[in-house]
């Protein structure tokens, strides 16, 4: 996922999200999108990343303590194809 990433410093700033969401990951917002096509299969949060093109979109797991990113979404993509391809199931 961050292997796509070409700047240095977008790279970084992606990171330095997915370490806050290792500490705090109630900082994204619940994601709830008004048409089903960008509806992933199961509940998740979101949170743009400041000065990126970028959001990532994640599951918190409360049994487990764990965050599980699992789409990291350029702002040019097709919402409509978001979770196209999802059927995890928290």
């Amino acid at each position: 996922m961050l292997s796509a990433i070409t700047s240095q410093r977008v790279y970084e700033k992606v990171d330095s999200y997915r370490s806050l969401l290792a500490a705090f990951p109630e900082t994204g917002t619940p994601y709830h999108p008004e048409y089903a096509a960008a509806r992933p299969p199961f509940p998740c949060r979101s949170i743009p990343i400041p000065d990126t093109p970028f959001t990532i979109y994640y599951g918190i797991d409360a049994t487990r303590h764990v965050i599980e990113v699992f789409y990291m979404e350029h702002q040019n993509a097709d919402p409509r194809e978001r979770f196209s391809w999802a059927s995890i199931t928290f």
